[in-house]
Formats: structure tokens, sequence, C-alpha cells
């Protein structure tokens, strides 16, 4: 009755409002016809959305569900094997033998000896090895009594130790081309040269004309040469030239090597003309 009330209203409101107005268009239909149109819009939005949630329905009513059977074995059923991985033996445990066994205790000198327990003889030494205890088994030839093993072997990767480096040979001799600095005579090779030719006798070699031979000998460390060797064709030759050679006195100054002084080997041909 209520809502009839403000339908009356309105609708005199309206005529009020337009009287003496053209009502055909505009506004005034507007106005008359809003309610009539709201109520289709209703109606059309429920029918709308009703239709799209039975989409799914009907979708589903025409597809085909796929049967279920029970699977049923019609012969006996067969489980392939499965290869399992070899479980890790466990190591047996290593059986320490019996042996006889003596305590050899630590003496710590004091000011007043206390004495606690007897020390070990002589016989009490006889077949047996050194361990932390004294007791009695089997007689064995070993100094010190082997450890007790408490389980299997351990596991843990160890690299191998490389052996130790052979210790260099302080005496070797080395080539003198092959050192860093080469042993070299005070003045240079030239003077050692006219020093052998200075203290040579020429009238110990029985021959004339052009002679000639290798020198070959060895620096040392502290300047001193050694292993003097003359190879030439004149045997009187060589002689009076390691005879001259050994005579020097004046020292070389040594080969080095890695900054140490080494023992090198020289050698140097000579040649001399005997009228």
């Amino acid at each position: 009755m209520k809502n009839l009330l403000l339908s009356l209203r309105k609708n005199e409101l309206d005529e009020v409002v337009f009287a003496n107005r053209n009502k055909s268009y505009g506004a005034y239909a507007l106005r008359n016809d809003y309610s009539n149109q709201l109520t289709k819009a209703l109606f059309v939005g429920v029918a709308f959305f009703a239709s799209l949630s039975a989409v799914p329905l009907v979708i589903s009513a025409f597809q085909t569900k796929p049967e279920i059977t029970d699977f049923v074995p019609t012969g006996p059923v067969i489980l392939d094997n499965v290869d399992m991985p070899d479980r890790p033996q466990p190591q047996p445990r290593v059986a320490v033998p019996q042996i006889k066994t003596v305590a050899n205790p630590e003496v710590t000198p004091v000011r007043e000896i206390q004495k606690k327990t007897s020390l070990p003889t002589k016989k009490d030494f006889e077949g047996a090895a050194i361990g932390t205890e004294t007791k009695a088994g089997t007689e064995t030839t070993l100094a010190v009594a082997p450890p007790i093993s408490v389980g299997p072997p351990s596991t843990t990767y160890h690299p191998p130790v490389a052996p130790p480096a052979p210790a260099e040979d302080p005496n070797v001799i080395i080539d003198g081309a092959k050192a860093d600095v080469a042993a070299e005579f005070k003045g240079g090779i030239n003077a050692f040269r006219q020093k052998v030719a200075q203290g040579f006798d020429t009238s110990s070699v029985d021959q004339s004309g052009m002679v000639s031979a290798i020198i070959t000998f060895v620096v040392e460390k502290d300047g001193s040469i050694s292993n003097i060797k003359i190879t030439g064709a004149n045997s009187d030759f060589n002689q009076e030239a390691e005879r001259t050679v050994k005579s020097i006195k004046t020292k070389w100054t040594p080969a080095q090597l890695k900054g140490k002084a080494v023992r090198s080997s020289f050698r140097m041909p000579i040649s001399m003309r005997i009228e």
C-alpha cells in the first residue's frame, strides 16, 4: 500500500513537472518507463547467469565416462628379481696373541725415595716384551708388545708420501760450462797461459817444432787445482806440462752453482814451438 502511494505521488509529481509540455519523448518517457526497464534488466541478468552455471552440467552430461572394471588375474603373478647391492662384510678383529709382557716403570728422581712397586729383574725380562703391565704369557722375541686392535682397519685414505729428495753430493764435479759462474784464474786465462810458458823447461823435451797437448784439471772449492791430466802425442812434453801446472801456486776463483762454490772441471789446449 505504501509503495502504491509512493508510485501515485511520483506520477502526480511527474504530471505537475511536465504539465503543458510535450510528453511523447524525453525525460517524461524515461521516468515513466524506469520501473519496467529495471525489472526487465533484473530478469535478463538472472537468466544469463543461470544459463552460464548450467553450461558445465550440460557438457558433463554428454561426456561418456570410462567403464571401471575390476582386474582379476588369470594366472600366477611373477615378480622380477631385483639386484640388491652387496653389503660390506665386517672385518674380523685381529686376535692379539697373549705374550709375556713386563711393565717397565719410568723412574723420576726425587729427594726422598719412596718404593711403591718392585722393579723387574733381569730374569723377568727374559722372553718378555716391554708393555704397560706385567702379565704371564707365551715367551716372545719382540722388544715391545704390539698394540691391541679394537676393530676393523681404518678406511681413511692416506695419500702416499713422496720419498725424500736425495741429498746432493758435495764432492760431485760439474762441467765448468754448466756452472752459473765459471771458474776463473786471477788475471784471466791468458795470465794462466803465461805462467805455464814462463815455468816450462823446453830442454826436457826431445823434439823440435810445434808441440801441443790438452790440459784438464779440477778447480776445487778453495781455488786449488787437482786431478791434473795432460793428453798429447809427446810424453816428455806431457810430463813437463804437468810439472809446470802443479808448480803454479796462485789459486783460482771457484765456479758457483745456485750461489754456492762447487768443484768444476777445466779444459785448456796448449801449444809451444820448441827450437
